[in-house]
């Protein structure tokens, strides 16, 4: 965090956005609040599960930075129970790089996993890219509808599928070009708001999830993969 003076990217004069940053680490959570705060977003700090809890019950926020370990509390065994509070987009900040925290965080409710050490520059370009909001809608098949401000699909029955952002995103993406391939690159660039690196997981583990909600889950069902491309989709099953 030290090296945040060098941030090129130019603030906006107010976003509005109200943001969450909830860490145990003081010193830590003050400076990246800090610096988030300087692009515009309204920041409010808490240091302990307890503290987010409370913050959500005065106000819900857009976006949650949340640290994976707060004290003995592991966050992601209470993104559930989380997600039932808010539908704010989370990212989890974690020193942990396992898939499996990954994929568990992922089905539970969080957006998106950043691994220490993390760069205000990085934070900046995800809340950018998480709380922009789409200049366009997918089109939609018959008896299928998407609520964005909830981040919803409903089935034919009326039955909600609830997303979180970056599955909403990928799923946009991809009905948006639907029979054409779309890359690893760009559905990371889309819902993760970063671009792909060779052996990143997140755009893979994300459209598991997301096969699973949409209660489909084989690689030839509605979302096809693309062998050293990326995924297609087909239509709704």
């Amino acid at each position: 965090m030290s090296a945040e003076p060098q941030i090129s990217i130019p603030p906006p004069r107010s976003t509005e956005a109200l943001v969450y940053v909830i860490d145990d680490q003081r010193e830590w959570a003050d400076e990246l609040s800090s610096v988030v705060g300087r692009y515009g977003y309204r920041i409010r700090t808490g240091y302990d599960w307890q503290d987010l809890e409370s913050l959500l019950a005065e106000e819900q926020p857009d976006a949650i930075l949340l640290d994976q370990h707060l004290g003995k509390v592991d966050t992601v065994s209470r993104l559930a129970q989380l997600r039932q509070m808010t539908r704010a987009a989370i990212i989890v900040i974690t020193a942990n790089n396992s898939e499996v925290d990954r994929v568990l965080g992922l089905e539970t409710g969080a957006d998106d996993f950043i691994v220490k050490p993390v760069s205000g520059r990085e934070v900046i370009a995800w809340l950018r890219a998480r709380l922009r909001r789409p200049s366009e809608m997918p089109a939609e098949a018959p008896g299928w509808r998407f609520v964005e401000q909830t981040r919803s699909l409903f089935r034919p029955n009326g039955q909600p599928i609830h997303l979180t952002t970056a599955e909403f995103e990928l799923l946009q993406a991809l009905v948006r070009s639907q029979g054409q391939p779309v890359s690893r690159e760009e559905l990371s660039k889309l819902a993760f708001g970063r671009a792909w690196r060779f052996g990143d997981r997140s755009v893979d583990n994300a459209i598991v999830v997301l096969r699973r909600k949409l209660g489909d889950e084989r690689v030839d069902g509605c979302i096809r993969t693309v062998r050293g491309v990326g995924y297609v989709f087909v239509g709704f099953p």
